[in-house]
């Protein structure tokens, strides 16, 4: 086991490894210390030394860790079960004092894993069977900070923060679905292609896997506040683990927003597919039409002066024998095509029916199309800004004369 300054314990961007690994943080009145251990029963050894604990194991499989946790954090048969043999699937249960819950994580480098959330009153348990790398890299260095808050926050804060960055992993995701739907919307409207229409099925296809991580969550933690607000009556960390699981599903309801709105905005696209193909195929049909129209009419003249009829007959055509028959009947013809020509344009059935609908109806500036096409991504979160983008912020403010009054 390694103790000391908690800084110098960090990880400064190294890479992580894929070795198993065991790594504690724990909190004391006045600090919190980052303890790297061999094992997950010498991390379990703490509680005695700490006020609680968080344990982040990676690389272990559950059935070791599961047994060196059951007796010292009292975790019932059935919820070592579950997390031994249990189906992987979000979720969350609650077995008395000891509360499960398990989220899908999307890594930064595209790949997704299961975390299992042990709650118990003075320990926080994460297991990830995947070593190298994890999302809790934000809150380790929040926590390494030491700003005093976290020094004096709970076992529930923890996990709120843990369950926060895990549904930060989604935001990179979604902004590239966002982006991919802009593209192919723009596309779509200048040139349908067929090969588009797989794309966007494949787009929707991960909008639905990212739904199936998120919707069965939402309702587990849905039925846990239920059971959990029967006994926050009773002790106050019933109360406090009840408040922070009704955050976490505000967090993820925000985020199955999102992914709803995407997945309607991809079936969008496939309608507007259908419908630019339907319409593309209506305007072959109008310039098909429009052509033989106008040669229905030439073609009418054309059988009726070709008929070989005996020129003696008094019911004979007198323009067979006329001088300008020849040029009348092309000037005819002529005449009924151009005379078609004018009604169709004078219609606007020749040409884009749409042009002038388009030039004279108002469009918006170009400076906001950009800003309104993505607002719902900026809605996400919006009240976890990156610490730079915090920083600047507030030097904005005293610059301008002082800080702006809290909401």
């Amino acid at each position: 086991m390694t103790d000391g300054n908690p800084a110098s314990n960090a990880p400064e961007g190294a890479p992580r490894s894929d070795a198993p690994r065991v790594e504690v943080f724990g909190w004391t009145e006045s600090s919190i210390e980052l303890v790297q251990v061999a094992s997950v029963a010498e991390a379990v050894s703490l509680l005695d030394k700490y006020r609680f604990l968080w344990i982040d194991v990676e690389g272990i499989a559950s059935i070791d860790a599961v047994n060196a946790l059951e007796v010292p954090l009292e975790i019932p048969p059935l919820a070592c079960d579950t997390l031994i043999e249990g189906i992987r699937r979000p979720g969350a249960d609650d077995f008395d004092d000891v509360t499960i819950v398990t989220m899908r994580a999307h890594l930064p480098e595209g790949t997704v894993e299961f975390v299992d959330f042990v709650v118990a009153p003075r320990c926080l348990v994460t297991l990830q069977e995947k070593a190298g790398g994890d999302v809790f890299n934000p809150v380790r260095e929040r926590l390494l900070q030491q700003s005093p808050r976290l020094v004096r926050t709970d076992v529930n804060v923890v996990f709120l923060l843990l369950g926060r960055a895990v549904c930060e992993g989604y935001r990179p995701v979604l902004e590239r679905f966002s982006g991919s739907l802009e593209k192919f919307e723009r596309a779509l409207v200048r040139h349908p292609d067929a090969s588009m229409l797989d794309r966007i099925h494949k787009q929707r296809r991960e909008l639905l896997f990212l739904r199936q991580g998120l919707a069965p969550l939402r309702e587990a933690l849905a039925n846990l506040q239920s059971s959990l607000s029967v006994r926050q009556d009773e002790e106050r960390r019933f109360r406090a683990r009840l408040a922070a699981l009704r955050e976490l599903q505000d967090e993820i309801g925000a985020l199955l927003d999102l992914v709803e709105f995407q997945k309607d905005s991809a079936q969008h696209l496939l309608d507007l597919y259908l419908n630019a193909a339907s319409n593309r195929l209506n305007e072959i049909v109008r310039v098909l039409t429009i052509i033989s129209v106008i040669f229905m009419p030439l073609t009418l003249i054309a059988g009726i002066y070709g008929m070989n009829f005996e020129h003696d007959s008094p019911w004979a055509m007198p323009e067979l024998r006329w001088r300008y028959g020849y040029p009348f009947a092309l000037g005819l013809m002529a005449l009924s095509a151009g005379g078609f020509i004018f009604f169709f344009w004078r219609k606007g059935w020749i040409g884009d029916p749409l042009q002038r609908r388009r030039s004279t109806a108002a469009t918006p500036a170009a400076s906001g199309s950009a800003h309104d096409a993505s607002w719902p991504l900026s809605l996400m979160l919006s009240r976890r800004k990156p610490r730079a983008n915090r920083s600047g912020r507030s030097s904005g403010n005293h610059a301008s004369g002082g800080p702006k009054a809290p909401k």
